[in-house]
Order: C-alpha cells, then sequence, then structure tokens
C-alpha cells in the first residue's frame, strides 16, 4: 500500500493546490486524483513531481504494509 500524505503536507505547507501542481508539471485530473486518494502513480510522474519540488522520492511517498483482511 502506498500513501502519498507526505505530498499532500508538502503541498499544503508549500501553498501549492493539486490545481497547480497539474499545471506546473503537467499531470492529469486523474493523476492528481489518484495521488488525493493513495492509489498508485507510476514511477515517471513521481520523479517530474519530485524534479518540480526539488525533492528526494522519500519526500513524497511512503510504502505502508499491506492492511490484514
Amino acid at each position: 500500500m502506498v500513501s502519498y500524505e507526505k505530498l499532500r503536507s508538502l503541498l499544503e505547507s508549500r501553498g501549492i493546490s493539486f490545481r497547480t501542481l497539474r499545471k506546473e508539471v503537467g499531470i492529469t485530473s486523474n493523476v492528481a486524483a489518484n495521488l488525493n486518494n493513495d492509489r498508485p502513480v507510476s514511477i515517471e510522474r513521481l520523479a517530474e513531481i519530485c524534479l518540480y519540488l526539488d525533492v528526494p522520492i522519500e519526500a513524497v511517498v511512503e510504502v505502508l504494509p499491506k492492511e490484514s483482511d
């Protein structure tokens, strides 16, 4: 399971909305929705976001243990 809570917190601390991120990085609304809902996003898209924000990938994504059913 992945979490993009770090990304959401980073964007909030910098005053950047997902709309601005979409426009500046060129990601689709589907990718933005996936990020906002902790669904998988390609490494290429994460790399573009990291380059835009000038942060390492660890600053935007966290891999969490799979929850037991």
